[in-house]
């Protein structure tokens, strides 16, 4: 009997989902007569699903996968959630690996 509950916990445990992150990219936009730019500047934000209300999160970032930094935290009181607008000149530079985790 406690080999069957010991299963299915930890089958429960396998299957419930991971928190996801998905990157949307912000183009500038230009007015058509002057070609002058307006608007906001270009960038990135995030979209973050299956994740937990009421949990802190942060979304990390890393150039090697072996030393990873904070770039924000964030929580929410729904499962789906977005970041705010983060431009070019506020995210690291070169290419970058991004991860989200838990906070405890």
């Amino acid at each position: 009997m406690k080999k069957l509950i010991t299963i299915l916990l930890l089958s429960s445990v396998a299957l419930t989902a991971a928190p996801k992150i998905e990157i949307h990219r912000v183009h500038q936009k230009v007015v058509e007569a002057t070609g002058h730019p307006y608007g906001s500047p270009g960038g990135i934000y995030f979209k973050h699903t299956n994740i937990h209300p009421f949990i802190l999160y942060a979304v990390q970032y890393s150039h090697d996968m072996k030393t990873w930094t904070h770039l924000y935290n964030f929580g929410s009181v729904k499962t789906d959630t977005n970041s705010p607008l983060f431009h070019w000149y506020q995210l690291p530079p070169g290419k970058c690996f991004f991860r989200i985790i838990e906070l405890w």
